[in-house]
């Protein structure tokens, strides 16, 4: 069966709610709806075998480590889970319940944007198919919420807490922000996928939770649009603003836009990239008053009739891709309307992408000079608070110019370290260097370094020039073949460059 095919089994199927299928076998346990009977056939344990490339040694893997993840059934061998369960996967294998083999695994669409995953079980591997469950939608605040996950031990676990708030949340995954609830006063941490039911429905899978007691949900809205947008022949994520904003509180400031006194409302647009919805037509020093006729707060909050106080990402992250969207502008002393279309951009198309999951980074090994393609995931092996922790012109790129890649710079080439070796003698202690020109050609991306170390001039040496007035490389060319052969056995380094 075609993957087409099976999506369309998998949303037909979906109907076949759990709820509507076994109503009589849900009990009543003081006076809750329990349906642990029920999820039995529809709730997977996941065994996942992880092992990212190592940052600072991109040539190799970093030490396998071992994850738990829950699944639900979304078809008779589908199951969705949370996309960060899967992050760097080597190896899922799943097991339901009164089934102790584990079933072999294969993921058939990841989307770290809204961080979902749905992956395939063989079916050939199963005794009987898992029964769907139909995800609806729903928002009951104050409402206590009971949430199931089939956990190692093979017996279904259950847990419960109260659904406290709807809130625009960043992706756990990612640079993108769409509605998430949010629960207090659970039972137990909850976090890889378990499914919370709100009585008979379905609400949402557990994404994150904090020492608080606190846990969030991506909610059906989301799950369902994943799925749908499964079927199309080219799967579409959500859209993506392409602007940063600022509280827009100083009565000066506002004079300033030339703002009238009582036009308090807007929000300030202190950023606009060169990717994403509205980057093609708002301006920095613009103050956005409306999205869809939806009024704009000054700290950049609509009123939503069902979640109250709401950021203004929720009125783009809710379109599809290629919808029009219509932004209320105060520009130049008078107000404006523009039509934008909702977009979205995946991450390498970032001067510093967000993330390169499940993808050996890019880098180039010569004369023990690691040149690396920038990323936050180098970055992050610095941990959560690496902002004073990098060199600050590094760190300039990400926090300023991440979403504004450009014809003259696609990505941000640094020299990362050096491996001590007689033909670096004196540069051993450079690291954190942006590259400007090697052998006088400019370089906007990782690929111009490698062609222009290949191209045959009549000189001696390799230059490799660094911003910031940092010190020249000049690598001699007649030792760097006998002594990049070196550095590799030394180091054991399998690869000398690796470059897409």
């Amino acid at each position: 069966m075609s993957y087409k095919a099976t999506i369309t089994t998998l949303t037909a199927l979906a109907f076949l709610t759990i709820a509507g299928c076994t109503e009589t076998a849900a009990v009543k346990e003081n006076g809750r709806l329990d349906l642990s009977e029920q999820m039995k056939s529809s709730a997977v344990f996941l065994s996942i075998s992880a092992a990212p490339y190592v940052q600072v040694q991109p040539w190799k893997y970093s030490d396998i480590a071992q994850r738990i993840g829950a699944g639900i059934a979304v078809g008779p061998y589908q199951v969705i889970t949370p996309a960060k369960n899967i992050v760097d996967a080597r190896l899922i294998k799943a097991r339901v319940f009164g089934q102790n083999e584990y079933i072999p695994t294969k993921i058939k669409l990841i989307d770290y944007e809204t961080n979902l995953c749905l992956i395939e079980l063989d079916k050939n591997a199963m005794a009987t198919p898992l029964v769907p469950v139909e995800f609806i939608a729903d928002y009951s605040k104050g409402e206590e919420l009971t949430y199931y996950w089939l956990p190692a031990s093979g017996n279904l676990a259950t847990g419960r807490g109260y659904l406290s708030k709807a809130e625009v949340q960043g992706s756990q995954t990612s640079y993108a922000s769409y509605m998430q609830f949010v629960l207090s006063n659970t039972s137990k941490q909850t976090s890889i996928g378990q499914i919370f039911f709100n009585g008979k429905k379905a609400i949402g899978i557990a994404c994150w939770t904090n020492d608080k007691g606190e846990a969030g949900l991506i909610p059906s809205a989301t799950i369902n649009r994943f799925l749908k947008s499964a079927q199309q022949p080219q799967y579409a994520s959500i859209p993506v603003g392409g602007f940063a904003i600022s509280p827009l509180l100083d009565p000066a400031i506002r004079k300033y836009l030339k703002m009238p006194e009582d036009l308090t409302h807007g929000v300030y647009i202190e950023k606009v990239f060169n990717l994403g919805t509205a980057s093609d037509i708002l301006q920095k020093d613009d103050c956005l008053l409306a999205i869809d006729g939806n009024q704009i707060d000054a700290y950049g909050r609509f009123v939503h009739p069902q979640f109250e106080q709401t950021s203004y990402r929720h009125l783009i992250a809710g379109k599809n891709i290629g919808e029009q969207i219509a932004f209320t502008v105060w520009r130049d002393g008078k107000e404006i309307q523009l039509q934008a279309v909702a977009k979205t951009f995946k991450a390498d198309k970032m001067l510093i992408p967000f993330y390169e999951y499940d993808k050996q980074p890019q880098y180039m090994i010569v004369a023990g000079f690691i040149f690396q393609k920038l990323s936050r995931d180098y970055f992050a092996m610095w941990g959560n608070d690496f902002a004073g922790k990098v060199g600050p012109h590094i760190y300039n790129y990400y926090r300023n110019d991440a979403y504004k890649p450009t014809d003259k710079r696609r990505d941000i080439v640094i020299l990362s370290y050096v491996l001590p070796a007689d033909i670096n003698l004196g540069y051993q202690k450079l690291a954190q260097l942006v590259v400007k020109t090697v052998n006088s050609q400019e370089i906007t991306g990782i690929k111009d370094m490698q062609q222009a170390l290949a191209i045959e001039n009549d000189s001696k040496f390799h230059v490799i020039e660094f911003e910031m007035d940092q010190p020249t490389l000049v690598i001699p060319k007649d030792e760097l073949q006998a002594a990049d052969m070196k550095i590799a056995q030394t180091y054991g380094i399998t690869q000398l460059a690796h470059i897409e």
